[in-house]
Parts: C-alpha cells; sequence; structure tokens
C-alpha cells in the first residue's frame, strides 16, 4: 500500500477497493459511478475525470488535511472513514464537526473559495481516496450543470446539518446532545426492526468530542440509557434497541 502523500492509480489501489477485474479505465470509472455527486456525469465526462485524478492510501490516525493550510485538493473516500475536527489552541481538545465515510467528499469548500483549510482531517479508519487538483474541480463545475448542482446540494446539507449542531449546542444539555448525536450514528449504522446496532460503538471520548463535553459526562449518560433498556453493550458493539424511545425522550427534552 502507498502513504497518503503518494499518488498512484495502479491496479493495487482498486484491488484494494475491491474492483479490480482487469481493465484499468473502466475500473476507475466504476469507483466513480458510485458517488451520488457524480451518477448524471455522460460517460465521456467520468473517462475525462478518472485520468485526471490522482489515488491514495490513509491509514488509520494520518491526519489527510489540516486546518488553515493552503492545499486546495477535493478528495472522495472510496472506502474507509474519516473525522473533520478542529482542535483547541490553548489544550488542544477536539471538537469533532463530522465522521463521513465511504462515498462521501471533503475538501471541497477550499477549492471553491481557494482560502485554507477550515478544518483537520484525519483517518479513522484505513481509507482508499481518490484526489481531485482544484483546477480540474473547477472546470467540471463549470463543464457540467449536473455536477454542480450535486456539489449544491451536498453543500446544502453540509449547512443544514451544522444549522442543527449550533441549535443544539446553544439550547441543549449535554443529555439530549448525546441522545440527538447516537440518533444520528444510528440513521447512518441503519435501523432494522426499530433497532440499530453501532459497530464499532463511537468511543467515549469522540462522543464527548461531538457534543463538546467531557467523557464522565458521555458515560453517565450512556448508563442512563442502559439501565432503561434503550441501549445494550454487545462486546465493541452498542445496540441501540428502541430507537423510537430514544426519539421521543429527545423531543421531551427539546420541549416540542
Amino acid at each position: 500500500m502507498q502513504s497518503e502523500k503518494q499518488s498512484g492509480g495502479g491496479a493495487n489501489f482498486l484491488r484494494a477497493c475491491g474492483l479490480w477485474t482487469g481493465a484499468m479505465s473502466d475500473h476507475r470509472t466504476l469507483i466513480l459511478r458510485r458517488f451520488e455527486v457524480f451518477k448524471n456525469l455522460p460517460a465521456c465526462a467520468l473517462e475525462d475525470l478518472a485520468s485526471t485524478l490522482s489515488w491514495r492510501f490513509a491509514p488509520s490516525g494520518r491526519q489527510i488535511a489540516l486546518a488553515n493550510e493552503p492545499s486546495t485538493d477535493v478528495y472522495f473516500i472510496v472506502n474507509g472513514k474519516v473525522r473533520v475536527l478542529l482542535y483547541s489552541a490553548l489544550e488542544g481538545k477536539p471538537v469533532l464537526f463530522a465522521t463521513l465515510g465511504a462515498l462521501e467528499m471533503f475538501g471541497e469548500v477550499a477549492a471553491i473559495d481557494g482560502r485554507p483549510r477550515s478544518a483537520t482531517v484525519e483517518a479513522e479508519e484505513d481509507c482508499n481516496l481518490a484526489v481531485l487538483a482544484r483546477e480540474h474541480f473547477l472546470r467540471f463545475v463549470q463543464a457540467y450543470p449536473a455536477f454542480s448542482f450535486a456539489v449544491m446540494k451536498h453543500l446544502a446539507a453540509q449547512v443544514r446539518r451544522l444549522s442543527d449542531r449550533v441549535y443544539e449546542f446553544s439550547t441543549l444539555g449535554v443529555q439530549a446532545r448525546v441522545y440527538a448525536e447516537l440518533l444520528r450514528i444510528a440513521a447512518l449504522a441503519g435501523e432494522r426492526d426499530g433497532q440499530a446496532l453501532l459497530s464499532p460503538a463511537p468511543l467515549l471520548l469522540d462522543l464527548a468530542a461531538r457534543v463538546s463535553t467531557h467523557r464522565e459526562a458521555v458515560s453517565r449518560v450512556i448508563s442512563r440509557l442502559q439501565d432503561k433498556g434503550i441501549l445494550r453493550r454487545e462486546g465493541a458493539n452498542i445496540r441501540i434497541l428502541n430507537i423510537d424511545r430514544l426519539h421521543r425522550m429527545l423531543i421531551e427534552e427539546k420541549g416540542e
């Protein structure tokens, strides 16, 4: 495998993504077709895009982009997860904005306005990434309205998510913020029969960073939810046993 700073488009990368059977260009295009922002691009545009991308591997724990650095590449996560966060200047306390997974993108804000990175991005798991230089990203935005509209929809979703978090930080106590974050993670994990399996379970420290509190406070909320039969630990996982009840509890905390 390559380090994150090394790039290439070889068969080894595609094998790592589980998408290699022979023809290089076909499999690059196959990867891109899986991303929502590329789904409506014509075949010729996808071939053009595939030829301009670089392909990188970022091991778990690697910093892929740093807050305030001048880089402007756009990243597309083929597989794995990354964390988007900032560290406080005095204590180095992490403030976690989002966790992004396969088929999501990041780095588009710096590519659009040309300003330094607004956050740090770290690999939470081993990641395979497709990387698009700013000049090619802007060329595709200008040339293909379908791609431009898909990027706008992506940015609109980001604004809505951040608006929800600002509201929660401003109006809700720690307990309710933990409820809301667990429901967000459950939505990503997928609901089945009113339950969701968080696998692996988020670390208490990560949950604390997500809701701007400390580990001990999160631990107390998790313990109370276990006592009420809403959560159950299953080895390294957590199962939410009653999503509807957890949602009603959040509504009650909001006073709605």
